[in-house]
């Protein structure tokens, strides 16, 4: 059983790696959206969805990993987690501790991410309601304005599925 939590700390080592550099994308994704440089957004982006593709592998490696530790050790595969397998090791081993070291840096990596990528999302958003401003302020001279939507695709289907052709500005 000690190979198979062996190849799941290095499969954890990996994905912590994978998040660390996605961590990295995010901030150099916000400076590229604050200086407005699409061309490095892009290759951030690209970058970002290498990881991504890495970060499945990994994971379907490591869901393989668990349902082999499962096998193994009689534990149910749905309840099986990086804390269950430490208790039944035992806390004070070396390994354990590693588990336990990695679960700890990959959240805080994954908390950290999602936090930077919450904030990206508002600093595109400003983005995009300035430059809604700016279209209206121009169209005014010109006599139109225009409403972005850059929502979702269906999220506001719902309002304007209950208006008529002439119920819309004009």
């Amino acid at each position: 059983m000690a190979g198979i939590i062996y190849e799941l700390i290095d499969i954890l080592e990996e994905q912590k790696e994978c998040y660390e550099g996605l961590c990295t994308l995010s901030k150099y994704k916000q400076e590229a959206v604050v200086a407005k440089n699409l061309e490095l957004l892009q290759e951030i982006v690209t970058t970002e969805e290498q990881f991504a593709g890495r970060l499945s592998t990994l994971d379907k490696k490591r869901e393989m990993l668990l349902k082999d530790i499962s096998i193994v050790t009689g534990m149910d595969y749905k309840q099986l987690n990086v804390t269950g397998i430490v208790e039944k090791l035992g806390r004070d081993n070396e390994v354990s501790q590693k588990l336990i070291k990695i679960r700890e840096e990959l959240y805080f990596l994954i908390e950290s991410l999602k936090k930077q990528n919450e904030f990206n999302t508002q600093l595109i958003n400003q983005s995009l309601e300035l430059v809604d401003f700016t279209i209206n302020a121009i169209g005014s001279t010109k006599g139109y304005s225009h409403q972005g939507n850059y929502n979702k695709p269906g999220e506001d289907l719902e309002y304007h599925r209950h208006q008529s052709f002439f119920d819309k500005k004009q």
